[in-house]
């Protein structure tokens, strides 16, 4: 699909991506970022539209799970032990600056990945995609996706193993 085309595709179906949005977020700040999100992620893969059996609904279903992800992130979720222990100790920006070093570290080995595999796991972690969405969407099969990720998530962990050894 072509730049001109995608944007006449984008100005169609945005009045109704942002309703949806809406919906879910019910606050149109963070909806209108999930419009952009959800035309990014439909722009990745508009090489591969015309083998999609219906755009609006690869679209939506996007944008629904790009909604189920902002709102598992403002869930709050029980506190075990050691997570209460360490907000305790936030005052220790030690933790913090580790964190923020390990993820650093960890998107930079995620961009080294083969480039299906590191898709794939994008399209799962950060998108909150199904094996079964993921599949449809690059034209594989599920199996393929799940082995895909499987490879992905050994090797970072071997990585990360290293690295903090």
């Amino acid at each position: 699909m072509e730049k001109e085309e995608f944007s006449k595709l984008a100005r169609e179906m945005r009045a109704d991506i942002m309703a949806l949005s809406l919906r879910f977020l019910g606050n149109a700040t963070e909806a209108e970022d999930n419009v952009q999100d959800t035309l990014l992620r439909l722009w990745s893969v508009r090489h591969r539209l015309e083998e999609v059996r219906s755009i609006p609904a690869l679209t939506f279903a996007i944008c629904r799970n790009l909604c189920i992800s902002k709102l598992r992130q403002h869930k709050t979720v029980p506190l075990s032990l050691s997570d209460e222990i360490r907000i305790a100790s936030d005052h220790d920006t030690a933790w913090q600056l580790e964190d923020e070093e390990n993820a650093r570290w960890l998107e930079g080995r995620i961009g080294e990945l083969p480039f299906a595999q590191m898709q794939i796991l994008r399209m799962s972690q950060q998108d909150g995609l199904e094996n079964s969405e993921i599949a449809e969407l690059l034209g594989i099969t599920e199996t393929t996706v799940r082995t895909a990720l499987s490879k992905a998530r050994k090797k970072l962990l071997k990585q990360f193993i290293m690295h903090n050894s």
